[in-house]
């Protein structure tokens, strides 16, 4: 890189950092990886496509780098399932009519976390499996997290674009049904996958100071009693939040013509997110990971 796109990667990373969190973050002047750096910080999720096919030759390539990423104890327990008959596509698609962008997309994955390998070779070896409990599953839960976080990143560096699908497990074993998912095997997340029809704005994201901790966690004076100390972590998130609604109210009011945003101002993020969640969703989620075979004590 020479030193004006150096300069000018840097200019833009930091652009995007304060768009992002509404708070300046140091770029050091020399540092390595400024494009890949960029990338992440302008992440965004998409769900228009162009027309550009995805062959099932990229997927592949993509899988294989996505599950490279760090696995628990190297027990590589993540799977990928790429959805590609037309069938298969729609009875997927059927759980979810309200996200018409999911048939829309070139690729659709499912991304899973897998707790049978591990069973197996116990199994295989006549020993009995001595670590059934909730961490039997957490583990795996994590791998395929990081595989699907791994995909989305190869993704993004071939100029493709994602959009996570989590509302799946909403219909987990419907799901697990029609990918016929075995005992100990379960769905953490769809991913879309397609080259983007245009480029999207960074959103916000919480401020900084309300998710990223030095030495202990939220703030490092607090008091040792334990009410007390949680009094002052809850005003420090009510701080926080508060800020961050008041940011993203701006940002959404001025992506909207100015005749709409003042007869009707955007919802807070706090007031989204509460509408969201004022009805339990996936409250039968333990039953289907218990029933997949998972010990959750």
């Amino acid at each position: 890189m020479n030193e004006t796109s150096r300069i000018d990667a840097r200019t833009a990373l930091n652009e995007a950092l304060l768009a992002r969190f509404g708070e300046e973050v140091s770029v050091p002047p020399d540092l390595a990886g400024l494009p890949e750096l960029l990338q992440m910080a302008t992440w965004s999720t998409h769900r228009s496509w162009s027309d550009r096919p995805v062959g099932p030759e990229l997927i592949r390539l993509l899988a294989a780098c996505a599950l490279s990423a760090p696995s628990k104890s190297y027990l590589q327990q993540a799977d990928i399932v790429d959805v590609r008959d037309a069938a298969q596509r729609e009875r997927v698609q059927a759980l979810v009519p309200s996200m018409p962008w999911m048939s829309q997309a070139p690729a659709l994955l499912v991304f899973c976390g897998n707790g049978r390998r591990f069973r197996r070779l116990f199994e295989r070896a006549g020993q009995p499996f001595t670590n059934e409990h909730l961490d039997g599953f957490f583990n795996p839960a994590i791998d395929g997290a990081l595989v699907m976080m791994n995909f989305m990143r190869a993704a993004a560096a071939v100029g493709m674009a994602c959009c996570p699908i989590s509302v799946l497990r909403d219909q987990a074993q419907a799901l697990a049904d029609i990918l016929q998912m075995p005992a100990h095997v379960f769905p953490i997340a769809g991913l879309c996958v397609g080259f983007p029809a245009h480029a999207q704005s960074v959103n916000p994201r919480l401020g900084l100071q309300a998710s990223l901790h030095t030495d202990r966690y939220q703030r490092p004076d607090l008091a040792s009693e334990t009410e007390v100390a949680d009094r002052a972590v809850d005003a420090a998130i009510d701080a926080a939040v508060d800020a961050y609604d008041q940011r993203y109210v701006a940002v959404r009011a001025s992506r909207l013509p100015p005749e709409v945003a003042a007869a009707k101002p955007p919802m807070t993020w706090s007031q989204e997110k509460l509408r969201q969640y004022a009805t339990a969703q996936r409250d039968d989620w333990g039953a289907f990971i218990r029933a997949k075979g998972f010990d959750t004590r």
